[in-house]
């Protein structure tokens, strides 16, 4: 009955009211961390974050979500040589741990930047294939063409195929034609004797003519692949665009000598 009477006594009840308050919370924190917590975050334990890249936005969400994540699909980046809707980035990166349900954010390709034709009309030619190279188009010497021009200055370009500011596939040839002066009138046959082949091909077109008929001649009196005859002769006076043919040496067969006997 004393120690009931004890128990009771109110500085002792004052003690033990603090007392349950310390194990009630002691309680809760247990359930929370234990029990609360973990329900809330899936168990708590991390895991590892897979990898998306190279996925389609819809294979990188289902692949997420069976291994616990979810994705967000951000702006799409340029990605070179990589097909349009394919994940270049991914934030957090894969393997590094996280807990389920965490955001991973994907960012896609939005493939390749358009190759748009640009502006060369009244370029000289370098010019106007080195603007085509650095717009991700072609135009080499075979897509090269020459005219006679009233207007536009010699070795300008004239013309050019396809038109600016059209949307090409990378790599796209753009044809250019390249003005080579006012007409003149009257035409005569250039020299080209001991000239090299590609030289007077270069010679001919720049007096409106053209390279005929090629003979190559086995010789040793000259450099191979040079010219060492032409027909007409240098001087004569011809047509517009007419043809001038040559002959070309090439080098003699090479003999071996006979050991004797």
């Amino acid at each position: 009955m004393t120690s009931l009477k004890r128990f009771f006594h109110p500085s002792n009840r004052r003690r033990n009211t603090v007392i349950g308050v310390l194990l009630a919370l002691v309680f809760i924190f247990f359930l929370f961390d234990r029990i609360i917590m973990p329900l809330y975050t899936r168990q708590g334990s991390e895991h590892p974050i897979p990898s998306l890249m190279g996925l389609t936005v819809a294979e990188a969400k289902a692949r997420a979500d069976s291994a616990g994540f979810r994705i967000v699909e951000e702006t799409p980046k340029l990605g070179s040589h990589v097909p349009e809707g394919t994940i270049i980035e991914q934030h957090p990166f894969a393997e590094s741990l996280a807990k389920s349900g965490r955001t991973i954010r994907v960012i896609p390709a939005m493939g390749a930047k358009p190759n748009v034709t640009p502006d060369v009309v009244g370029l000289d030619l370098r010019d106007a294939q080195l603007q085509c190279r650095n717009a991700g188009l072609s135009s080499g010497d075979s897509d090269v063409r020459y005219r006679f021009s009233e207007r536009a200055p010699k070795g300008t370009v004239v013309a050019q195929e396809p038109r600016a500011g059209e949307t090409l596939k990378p790599g796209s040839a753009v044809k250019l034609t390249i003005s080579m002066g006012p007409q003149p009138a009257h035409f005569y046959v250039p020299y080209l004797m001991e000239k090299p082949l590609n030289d007077a091909r270069t010679i001919l077109r720049e007096a409106g003519l053209k390279l005929g008929k090629i003979v190559r001649k086995e010789t040793d009196l000259y450099p191979s692949n040079t010219v060492i005859a032409q027909s007409p002769k240098s001087g004569d006076e011809v047509e517009s665009g007419a043809a001038i043919d040559v002959v070309v040496a090439v080098p003699m067969p090479k003999t071996e000598e006979k050991e004797a006997d």
